[in-house]
């Protein structure tokens, strides 16, 4: 439709439609909306880009639209100066993570199907018409939006554990090439660690959550980096509920805190058959910690079949934006259009 079709229809429905009328346009203009919300969102990023008019190669503010691409999509131009500007062209999913990603018709649909935990196979198998390359690698474009979607800070009662996962290389073609990651042969998933207890064979998992349901999570090389990582992100005035590692402690005494030391119930053999006391109501603990745990294992190593520990950060946000209140398919879109590469 051109400009003045437009416009002459727009003058109608503010004159001639019922207030019922109005209703009735509203609902069935969001409808269409959703259906088309890869378009939609592109458009609300291309005016974000002429409102900013900033360069994404090198920030400069004089920028100028410079027409459109092969897709119909508007292109911009940072204009050279003697003090800045360099001159380049640019769209607005330049910088982003979903730069030089095709077929944006497919976007929505593919999005609606990692909603539902999709496998790369199970969606190169269907009549979305992508491949299974193509598959992982937009999952992986979506995804790096939501490994830094955390919350900011916790608060109230905030109960904080690691859990752990196997080292994994999955997917590494160093041992086929003779270049292995590892100096050791290849080893089947699920397989149990060589050495017990805490060693390089693992990877630690901070995670965070308080009574809110607001989670953070990090991988960490070590325990040494649970300090830094829930540095600044506990609210002053909170409890803490933890096991007896100091970094929990010092994490409380820096942000002004009050720390609960959490220890496991000793018990013998008799007293499990017997059966302890009934737990108290409102009694502090790890239970929601554990819970979540016990959900992000099950999605790594069940759902997704193990996941290599590289792209670990990408799949627990993925868990975490599946979770989230209100969670809708387009969110992922529009995350990975406002996130930077």
């Amino acid at each position: 439709m051109d400009r003045k079709r437009f416009q002459r229809l727009k003058t109608a429905v503010a004159r001639d439609l019922t207030a019922e009328q109005c209703l009735d346009l509203e609902a069935h203009l969001r409808e269409v909306v959703a259906s088309r919300a890869s378009e939609t969102s592109l458009v609300e990023r291309t005016r974000e880009v002429t409102e900013a008019g900033h360069c994404p190669h090198c920030g400069h503010d004089d920028v100028v639209r410079h027409g459109r691409d092969k897709a119909g999509r508007q292109r911009f131009r940072c204009r050279r100066s003697a003090e800045a500007g360099c001159g380049r062209t640019f769209n607005a999913l330049t910088g982003t993570a979903l730069a030089r990603m095709r077929k944006p018709e497919k976007w929505l649909e593919f999005a609606e199907r990692m909603g539902a935990f999709r496998s790369v196979d199970e969606v190169a198998s269907s009549d979305l018409g992508i491949s299974r390359l193509t598959a992982w690698r937009w999952r992986h474009r979506l995804l790096k939006a939501q490994a830094d979607a955390q919350a900011a800070q916790l608060g109230g009662v905030v109960e904080a554990d690691e859990t752990f996962f196997r080292t994994s290389y999955k997917g590494h073609r160093g041992w086929v090439r003779g270049t292995p990651p590892e100096n050791r042969p290849p080893r089947y998933r699920g397989g149990p660690a060589l050495s017990p207890g805490i060693s390089g064979e693992r990877v630690p998992v901070l995670t965070a959550v308080d009574r809110g349901g607001a989670v953070i999570e990090q991988v960490l090389r070590s325990r040494a980096g649970i300090e830094p990582a829930l540095r600044g992100r506990i609210k002053p005035g909170s409890v803490i509920c933890s096991d007896g590692l100091k970094a929990y402690v010092n994490v409380a005494v820096a942000a002004g805190s009050e720390h609960r030391r959490i220890q496991p119930p000793r018990t013998d053999w008799l007293k499990k058959a017997i059966g302890g006391k009934p737990r108290r109501p409102g009694r502090l603990g790890l239970g929601h910690v554990n819970a979540h745990h016990e959900r992000v294992k099950t999605f790594v190593n069940r759902g997704a079949r193990g996941v290599s520990t590289r792209y670990l950060p990408l799949y627990l946000g993925w868990l975490r934006a599946i979770r989230s209140p209100g969670f809708e398919a387009a969110k992922l879109l529009r995350d990975g259009l406002s996130t930077p590469t």
